[in-house]
């Protein structure tokens, strides 16, 4: 499930669909709403003098569409269930994308970096 308040932008502003591709980066999926996939893969004109093609190619490559099914809901293809083993998502928003978490990947790549980061208690 796809909280309303996102799923409300995507289906209005977002073609009523997500690309997902898994992160570069961190063992989580991103989700990038149809208008914004589109934006990207038309500023990514090949130049193969330029470099960056492989990266380009692994991210284009991998992306699967997905139509948000009733309120805010998609099914993942079942090559991307290997992120979720306990079949739980935990969603991120990130500006202009989502990314997609197993809860305990969450805390352990993410969740100790926000802790670090926390306000200090403030003094009575």
């Amino acid at each position: 499930m796809i909280p309303a308040a996102f799923a409300a932008v995507i289906q209005s502003e977002g073609e009523g669909c997500l690309y997902v591709v898994p992160s570069g980066e961190f063992p989580c999926l991103e989700a990038y709403p149809g208008t914004v996939y589109r934006q990207m893969a038309e500023g990514q004109v090949p130049n193969r003098f330029e470099g960056g093609q492989q990266a380009n190619r692994l991210f284009f490559q991998a992306a699967e569409r997905l139509e948000l099914k009733g309120p805010g809901r998609i099914t993942l293809p079942k090559k991307f269930l290997k992120y979720f083993p306990a079949g739980e998502v935990r969603i991120a928003g990130m500006n202009t994308y989502l990314e997609l978490w197993h809860p305990a990947w969450w805390e352990e790549k993410v969740g100790s970096a926000l802790d670090a980061a926390a306000l200090p208690e403030s003094e009575v």
